[in-house]
């Protein structure tokens, strides 16, 4: 049953992830934005299911049972986390439409006047892609392994042999309306599941909680079981998180695809109801918490799912694996549809030069989704023994650098060409220092970093204080540019 299921919905997204690209003109601005069409159903499944990834369903859980209640910090950050594009993105779509641009860095790189900018922050946007693609990928590999007996590359090649196509073929449009469906199936699925394990082990969700405060009420409040995560530490994360958040390309860059700015802010008041994706995966976590023998890696789920007590354990494996496959795939194929076009428009074009034709344009962007998809097949490979959550962590420690240059950018007009180059770069030296610090030389990371903050936020702190001493040390830049942004 499961595997008729999983290669029949593999089979659907690609009948609709190409049908929905043959809708639009096929140009370069079709496929990277949809020619600015998506009206509120479309923008809100491309907002919610593109960020709910393969990380949600695995990696919830999971960290439930390894730290409690500390699993929680994904409501805490969720439920604010496009306030910043209420404010902003309205004005990022009007510019766009107005200056015919269609991607962050391209945005920024046009505010600064500045190429160099525009190329760092692409090739920054490509490094974090990787981590976060990664993740996509495992997902995949792990269903694809326990229901085929395939070896998790295999697995993850096949499932992205069928995100590439479609994206390959069908653009913006492709992702937006395979979108719709990956985020039903998962709403569906783990809602299902989350009510229905609880009541066969447990009798509900009220007796299972009230066996959690008994057994362990520990679970249930900061900092979780055992030393766990300080208030600082997950103050710390919960914050990265909000202020990275509206700041990955492939987010930002859904400004640029809503038919209108007020749709825009529209999408970000309704995404939080999204959130109620997350609800039933707390519920599955604090489940397994109770019986013995539970694994404390992202595996927790599928174990929990073939649970012997358990009625209906092949329908419950066969939902389980449309969930996970459809929450990877949601998210992936908005990153390799983003990275794409972070290579072609903001690498090639705007950074180094490139000039090509509206028909190389488009061709290029195809090839590379199918480059980055390879990419990410190997980094996966090389990646097997990293924990989602690194990854994760990892991965939103580079686009939360955009932030200063953004928020700086469309609301001062003191912000200028020097002090965001200098800014972003100085934040993103940071953050990989420190990073390679931790991996190589944890003493002098330790010694550097005593609280153990998120490297994302240290590297944050650098780069606005470098902006902000610069632009006020230099002249803002010409008022009839500023007034091209609405600065006047």
């Amino acid at each position: 049953m499961a595997s008729a299921l999983i290669f029949g919905y593999l089979a659907a997204s690609l009948v609709l992830g190409i049908w929905a690209g043959r809708r639009g003109s096929g140009g370069s601005e079709d496929f990277i934005t949809g020619e600015r069409s998506f009206g509120p159903v479309l923008m809100y499944f491309v907002m919610g299911a593109m960020v709910f990834s393969a990380y949600a369903l695995l990696g919830t859980p999971q960290r439930v049972i390894a730290k409690g209640s500390d699993a929680f910090y994904a409501l805490a950050y969720g439920a604010v986390a496009f306030v910043p594009i209420f404010f902003f993105g309205a004005r990022v779509r009007r510019i766009g439409a107005r200056e015919g641009l269609v991607t962050q860095a391209e945005f920024l790189g046009e505010r600064y006047d500045s190429r160099l900018l525009t190329l760092v922050m692409g090739l920054a946007s490509l490094l974090a892609f990787i981590p976060y693609i990664v993740i996509q990928f495992k997902g995949a590999g792990i269903v694809m392994q326990q229901v085929l007996g395939w070896h998790p590359l295999v697995g993850a090649a096949v499932v992205y042999a069928v995100v590439t196509l479609y994206v390959v073929f069908g653009g913006m449009r492709g992702v937006g309306w395979t979108n719709v469906l990956q985020g039903i199936v998962m709403l569906v699925v783990v809602w299902w599941l989350g009510l229905t394990i609880p009541t066969q082990l447990f009798g509900g969700v009220g007796p299972m909680f009230d066996r959690v405060i008994v057994e362990h009420p520990e679970y249930l409040t900061l900092p979780g079981p055992g030393a766990g995560t300080s208030d600082l530490q997950w103050s710390a994360e919960v914050l990265l998180s909000i202020l990275g958040f509206t700041m990955w390309p492939q987010v930002f860059m859904k400004c640029f695809t809503a038919r209108s700015a007020r749709l825009v802010q529209h999408s970000a008041v309704v995404y939080p109801t999204f959130l109620l994706f997350l609800v039933p995966l707390f519920f599955l976590g604090y489940a397994a918490l109770l019986l013995p023998g539970a694994p404390r890696d992202e595996r927790v789920l599928l174990w929990l799912v073939h649970h012997p007590q358990l009625a209906g354990g092949e329908l419950m494996l066969a939902c389980f694996s449309l969930a996970v496959l459809a929450a990877s795939m949601s998210t992936g194929d908005s990153l390799l549809h983003g990275g794409s076009s972070v290579f072609v428009r903001d690498v090639l074009l705007r950074g180094l030069g490139v000039r090509l034709t509206e028909r190389s344009q488009t061709w290029a962007l195809r090839g590379a989704v199918l480059a980055l998809g390879l990419l990410g097949l190997w980094a996966t490979s090389l990646a097997a023994n990293w924990s989602l959550v690194d990854l994760l962590l990892l991965a939103y420690a580079v686009p939360v650098q955009f932030l200063t240059i953004t928020l700086l950018g469309l609301y001062w007009r003191r912000a200028n060409r020097v002090a965001g180059e200098a800014g972003l770069c100085a934040g993103l030296v940071c953050v990989i220092a420190l990073f390679a610090a931790s991996k190589l030389a944890p003493q002098l990371y330790a010694t550097v970093n005593p609280l153990d903050l998120q490297i994302g936020v240290i590297g944050l702190a650098v780069n606005a204080a470098v902006m902000v001493v610069l632009s006020l040390l230099t002249p803002p830049m010409a008022k009839s540019h500023l007034q091209r942004f609405e600065l006047s």
